[in-house]
Formats: structure tokens, sequence, C-alpha cells
């Protein structure tokens, strides 16, 4: 019982920054119901505190880590400016959760617009919609879909 809480516990924790990790955990680790739960709610959780403290977190990060925010281009840089302009926020709000991780997307939706409704209630919902792609299968089918994403790569 309470190593089932503890597991639930980290899902939690590791989905408030990267989503696909905790779902993998909850498919590896066999949670169950629960740990779905606790893998939506620490995305929809890491969503809210990452929005609403998002300046603040890069206004440090900038003072703590200044040579690393002086960098011109790199791959990743360019992947994510041509993510920004060709895409916008709902491109960003659909990657966020499998690509990119929760802080990184909510960073650069706040680049985009100030909305912070705008910006929760399309990570919210594309949490959502990944809960249901990774999870539906595998409960009503007993699909591992995370085992074959592994598969293709």
């Amino acid at each position: 019982m309470i190593l089932k809480l503890i597991s639930d516990i980290v899902v939690f924790l590791s989905s408030t920054v990267k989503f696909a990790v905790g779902a993998a955990e909850v498919v590896t680790g066999n949670l169950g119901i629960p740990g779905t739960i606790s893998n939506v709610l620490g995305g929809i959780t890491g969503i809210i505190v990452f929005t609403y403290l998002g300046s603040y977190i890069r206004i440090w990060l900038i003072k703590r880590f200044p040579h690393r925010f002086n960098k011109k281009f790199s791959r990743s840089s360019r992947f994510l400016v041509k993510v920004r302009e060709h895409a916008g926020l709902p491109g960003i709000a659909f990657l966020t959760p499998i690509l990119l991780s929760i802080p990184v997307g909510v960073l650069l939706a706040l680049d985009l617009t100030t909305h912070k409704v705008k910006i929760v209630s399309s990570m919210v919902f594309s949490c959502i919609f990944w809960s249901a792609v990774f999870f539906v299968p595998y409960y009503a089918f007993n699909i591992n879909v995370i085992g074959w994403v592994k598969h293709m790569f």
C-alpha cells in the first residue's frame, strides 16, 4: 500500500515536468487507474505552476546561467523557433506533453501570448488528449502504445 502510494507520488512529480515519462512509468509499472490519475494531475499541475511562475523562472534562469542563454542557434533552438512560428500555440500545446517538456512548452507559449488562461486551457486539453492516446488502448484493449513507440524508434 505504501509502495503504491510512493509510486503514484513519483509519477505525479515526474509528470509535472515530463508528461510522457510519467505515462511510461504508469504502463511499465502497471499502476492502473490511480497511476493514470496521478499522471494527468501531475501534468496539469506542472502546466499551471509553470504558466503562472514562468516569467519569474525565466528571469532566475537567465541570471543563474547567463552563458547558456547567449547561444545564437543550435539544432534544438531552430526546431523550437520553427514550431513557434509555423504552428503557434496549438502546435506548441500539441507537442509539449510528448516531445517538449512542460516547462519548455509553457515558456515558449508565454513568448507567444500573455493570455495565461488560453495557455493553460490549450495545454490541459493536450495533456488529456495524449493521456487518452496512451491509456485508452492500454486499458480497453491491453495494447501497450508506449511499447509500440519504442519499437518504432
